[in-house]
């Protein structure tokens, strides 16, 4: 059935947490749920771009901008401690923010950084705020990428090999790590269900749309000169930020069931109206969701929700 943006309801009195959302599909995801009458911590690694995009947003809601680097643990920690301070319930965290290949980088902590931001970063700050999730019922919806079909991770995926895989290949490391989002939020949707918990899991995916992204990885490999000319082409070629954050919006109506797979199905899944998709094989594997989630609480150094 053809879902439409009106069918998300208003959303006064209700909190959600988004992080990335100073540009791309997670300041449109905030520019939306503002427009709705919800609170949105907007959670970015850089401030003042934050409050500069939020300067951006109207609507009866409001938004607060906060600090996160999904690359440094001790920052997740920090930002839950203190959003626990001023919300006792959460109704609904959009994993949204991300890296995208370019030379090997590592986290404060010495993990690959697309792997310890894409996914150990979202897994420390899911199971950091599980408590005001729980509270509210909420909604954790984790923003993966068709990306992930070529992701490598399996059932016999060594520790090395998610955190400090060797030949480093930016591009397959990038999907290993889209597919990473996928199997934990097909793990933690299990759980969840499994334990009586009432929070709802989603996965979505935003097909090929403007983002900050490729400009990013541009500038990391210092060709930023190249950054006016690549946006120029996306907004050619590629759908909006707009339309790539409407499968967020679906994942987070609650109409879509929990353990759901949202993103466009047109052109190979490139672009189109947001539907209920088929999880891909490589993030619909119950062993290797299994050994993910061991390897990230092994990592992580502390128990995963539920």
């Amino acid at each position: 059935m053809t879902w439409h943006p009106r069918q998300l309801a208003q959303q006064t009195g209700r909190t959600f947490v988004v992080t990335g959302a100073n540009s791309g599909i997670g300041l449109e995801t905030a520019r939306d749920l503002v427009s709705r009458g919800a609170t949105v911590v907007m959670a970015v690694r850089d401030v003042d771009r934050g409050e500069q995009a939020r300067a951006q947003l109207s609507g009866p809601g409001t938004a607060v901008v906060a600090e996160l680097d999904l690359a440094d643990l001790d920052s997740v920690a920090t930002f839950a401690k203190r959003f626990a301070e001023s919300d006792d319930s959460l109704n609904a965290l959009v994993c949204n923010a991300g890296v995208m290949g370019g030379p090997l980088a590592l986290t404060a902590q010495g993990f690959e950084r697309q792997m310890g931001t894409n996914h150990l970063g979202h897994a420390a700050l899911v199971t950091a705020l599980w408590p005001q999730l729980h509270a509210a019922g909420g909604r954790v919806v984790l923003v993966s990428s068709i990306a992930a079909r070529g992701g490598r991770l399996s059932a016999t995926t060594t520790r090395d090999q998610l955190v400090a895989p060797s030949p480093y290949i930016g591009q397959v490391v990038y999907s290993s790590s889209k597919q990473a989002n996928l199997l934990f939020a097909q793990e933690l949707h299990r759980r969840a269900g499994k334990a009586g918990s009432p929070v709802s899991v989603v996965a979505c995916h935003p097909g090929v749309s403007q983002s900050e992204l490729f400009a990013r990885q541009l500038r990391e490999r210092r060709l930023g000169v190249l950054v006016p000319v690549a946006k120029a082409v996306s907004k050619l070629a590629l759908q909006s930020s707009e339309a790539g954050a409407l499968p967020t919006l679906r994942a987070l109506d609650h109409s879509t069931p929990s353990g759901a797979f949202v993103g466009p199905s047109a052109l190979g899944q490139f672009r189109g109206k947001p539907e209920l998709l088929d999880v891909y094989r490589t993030g619909s594997d119950p062993a290797t969701a299994e050994r993910l989630w061991v390897l990230t609480e092994e990592i992580l150094g502390t128990p995963l929700p539920v």
